[in-house]
């Protein structure tokens, strides 16, 4: 982590109990996320007093690439320091499942991959048929369209005139896609 966390205390007292366990907990979100880059936890229960037990809100907000990812909790129990410590697990525990949900969800972006650009020359013409056959630079033959070409120009094509093209596989052999005169 690049910054140190950030621990504060709202309506309760500083208890080193509480304040360990919070430590122990972000060490546990920084192992299981490297990319976190601050934490700040914040621990509160209501200004006045309840007659019977006391609610304990606890909220986390994580500093990342990206959007931070924000964390609240509250338990509503006892009056006994132990829903405070249980306040900050469930808190803790919903920010595991929230990083490893996002760290699924950005795994599963798919980058799509272009081929490459190849160059080549026309091996064989048919513009009768609008179609045609590229021998690429590596010596492979590739079939190509009238319709693959990016721009109007099937009429000054001939046998010989050098292409680019990108490569892809059909069902029945490679083809060349995004062909165009090379200059």
């Amino acid at each position: 982590m690049q910054i140190d966390p950030i621990i504060a205390y709202r309506n309760i007292d500083h208890s080193p109990a509480v304040e360990a366990l919070v430590r122990r907990r972000i060490e546990m979100l920084e192992r299981r996320d490297d990319r976190i880059t601050g934490c700040d936890v914040t621990l509160e229960a209501p200004q006045k007093k309840q007659r019977h037990g006391s609610v304990y809100k606890v909220r986390l907000n994580l500093h990342m690439p990206g959007p931070d990812l924000s964390i609240s909790r509250e338990v509503a129990q006892g009056s006994a320091q132990d829903d405070l410590m249980l306040a900050v697990n469930r808190a803790f525990s919903a920010a595991e499942t929230a990083l490893k949900k996002r760290k699924k969800t950005l795994a599963g972006i798919e980058v799509k991959h272009h081929p490459p650009v190849l160059h080549g020359q026309i091996a064989e013409l048919e513009p009768e048929l609008g179609h045609g056959w590229i021998r690429a630079d590596d010596g492979r033959m590739v079939y190509f369209q009238r319709d693959s070409l990016t721009a109007n120009g099937w009429d000054r094509l001939k046998k010989g005139t050098r292409l680019k093209f990108r490569e892809l596989q059909g069902e029945k052999g490679p083809f060349a896609a995004a062909v165009t005169v090379a200059d």
